[in-house]
């Protein structure tokens, strides 16, 4: 038997590793060719949705902009969901892992999940679990369920919404349905960690509710209906013999709290009119919450342009932000909110609750309540302000876009808190103070105007 020479193997060995190296840079070549093709069929069109891809690792991505149409396309493809199946990919809505089901179905859970929704705040509503399965039911048509997944005071509660979507060159638009299903099981997918109230909370009623949602726009039509909503075990009803003057202490500066033993003497005149003409006309007949200008308030809110968020809270939600949930600008903080504005309505009551808030109330300047802030602004206790003074400090609690100087009245805003007022104001006495507002009255001149946090 001839052995190779050291030479003969050398040469074998070169030409191994030569024709290795060409397997591998043609793989390469294809690779790239493929990638590059690929990349050329998700090119969007003029107008078209796109997204940004990045490829590679961090430091070396390539980043590229690609058609969502065509990409929900590819992945809804057997070969896309092949190539799907086991794989987490970062989103703007958290880390979803998925796996491909039978007859082409695609899962993907998160948890936790991030939604912002700008039209409640900036802070994003976290979801401890959602798993969503789909499938392509014909061109561009999609079917498909949201659960969500979450731990109330009774363990793990559940809710799914059943959807569908068209898509289009421009969008995706989704419609989806709520079920009747119970309030506990709905607040319950939030979790404890956002609303800590779920573990004492003993929360009645029922929500259906019906969604449309418009991608990559964000906008969501909500059509939510509630029934026999009540809540019990948060304890407000120690509000009943609570004393205002502590929760003035912490906000208001020294030189503009109300004298003592002020803060929690009873509020009468003309301002607790005016401030309910204000801000919460129908206060006397909600039930601590308006659906109606919170719908109102949400559809306007995300409107384009629009120039700031517009608020939809009754007099009982902002004193549950005043005394438990601060005014974090977020929808868990809104959930939280509602949750006590409905208990207090029970254990308070629409004396109380006002009473409560007229003495706490932030109306600038580091005043704290109405009896300070009508000595602060107008010299003299609110039992003895007129209408058009009363209508005055009532439009100062909410925030205004215009210039705030000595002596400024925002006169079409104030007239129409004085046109509001309801109860004993006659005819002629209401025109009487509406002459005098348009007349240029003023407030006494030396106190800086400014308006409290809504």
């Amino acid at each position: 038997m001839k052995i190779p020479s050291r030479e003969a193997l050398s040469s074998r060995s070169a030409r191994w590793w030569m024709g290795t190296l060409a397997v591998l840079a043609t793989l390469v070549l294809v690779a790239i060719a493929l990638l590059a093709a690929a990349l050329h069929a998700l090119a969007p069109q003029p107008g078209e949705w796109s997204t940004t891809l990045r490829i590679g690792p961090r430091g070396l991505q390539l980043s590229r902009p690609v058609s969502v149409p065509a990409l929900l396309r590819m992945a809804t493809h057997p070969l896309g969901q092949a190539w799907l199946d086991g794989r987490r990919i970062d989103t703007a809505y958290g880390a979803w892992t998925w796996q491909r089901l039978p007859q082409d179905r695609l899962r993907g859970t998160c948890s936790p999940c991030e939604l912002t929704l700008e039209a409640v705040g900036p802070v994003p509503l976290r979801l401890p679990h959602a798993e969503l399965q789909f499938h392509r039911e014909m061109q561009d048509r999609y079917v498909g369920s949201l659960r969500l997944v979450g731990h109330g005071g009774e363990g793990v509660r559940t809710v799914t919404l059943p959807w569908k979507a068209r898509l289009d060159p421009t969008g995706l638009a989704v419609e989806a349905m709520l079920a009747d299903t119970a309030l506990a099981d709905a607040y319950a997918v939030f979790g404890s960690d956002a609303i800590p109230e779920l573990a004492r909370a003993r929360i009645e009623g029922r929500v259906s509710a019906s969604l449309r949602l418009r991608l990559p726009e964000r906008r969501l039509d909500l059509r939510p209906r509630l029934s026999g909503f009540a809540v019990d075990g948060l304890g407000t009803e120690a509000l009943l013999n609570a004393e205002p003057a502590l929760a003035c202490a912490a906000v208001a500066s020294p030189a503009a709290q109300a004298a003592p033993g002020d803060a929690g003497t009873r509020v009468l005149g003309w301002l607790p009119r005016a401030v309910v003409a204000a801000e919460d006309q129908r206060y006397a007949e909600h039930a601590g919450y308006d659906l109606t200008q919170m719908l109102a308030a949400w559809s306007a809110n995300q409107q384009p342009g629009a120039p700031r968020t517009q608020g939809a809270s009754t007099l009982t939600q902002q004193l549950a932000k005043l005394v438990y949930t601060g005014d974090e600008r977020s929808a868990t903080r809104k959930l939280r909110e509602l949750l006590y504005a409905v208990e207090m309505e029970r254990t308070l009551g629409k004396g109380r609750i006002l009473q409560l808030y007229l003495q706490i109330a932030p109306w600038g300047e580091g005043v704290c309540g109405a009896e300070a802030a009508a000595r602060h602004y107008l010299r003299k206790p609110p039992a003895k302000l007129t209408p058009l003074e009363a209508a005055w400090l009532a439009s100062l609690l909410r925030e205004s876009s215009g210039a705030h100087g000595e002596r400024h009245v925002d006169a079409e805003r104030v007239g129409w808190v004085l046109g509001s007022l309801r109860g004993p104001l006659s005819a002629e006495r209401r025109a009487e103070q509406l002459e005098l507002l348009r007349g240029g009255w003023a407030p006494p001149a030396g106190r800086r105007v400014m308006t409290g946090q809504r």
